[in-house]
């Protein structure tokens, strides 16, 4: 006997996403985060600037996405000082982070947050870097 499991979503809340300027699954992370900050009371980034990129999908996971490079240095340019980076792209980072711009690995939501956490308290010296 098998199972299969679908995940299936009942929210209590409507949630409006513009998406029209957005290309492909990349800022699947980022929302995900944007819809927790909004769903929070607590300004969980104290005032940080943070960039970052990922797939997500219903389990939460991060995966890798193309043009990493590229990314970190938009971010950079839009005035971001910190950048999420999914772990499976660590590969593609190391040695192409822009000067100024701290780059910490996350493989999971939860991983994610709990960086956007320690980056408002000025705590990352234990967040996990590529």
């Amino acid at each position: 006997m098998g199972i299969y499991v679908d995940p299936a979503f009942d929210l209590p809340i409507d949630v409006t996403v513009a998406i029209d300027t957005v290309g492909g699954p990349s800022a699947g992370l980022m929302f995900s985060l944007g819809i927790m900050d909004k769903l929070t009371p607590q300004d969980e980034l104290n005032g940080a600037k943070v960039s970052g990129t990922g797939t997500i999908n219903a389990s939460g996971d991060v995966g890798a996405i193309g043009g990493i490079r590229m990314k970190m240095y938009g971010a950079l340019a839009a005035g971001s000082t910190y950048f999420l980076a999914p772990t499976a792209n660590c590969d593609e980072v190391v040695g192409n982070i822009p000067k100024g711009l701290s780059v910490f690995s996350v493989d999971t939501l939860s991983d994610a947050y709990d960086a956007i956490v320690a980056i408002g308290k000025g705590e990352t010296d234990s967040l996990p870097t590529c």
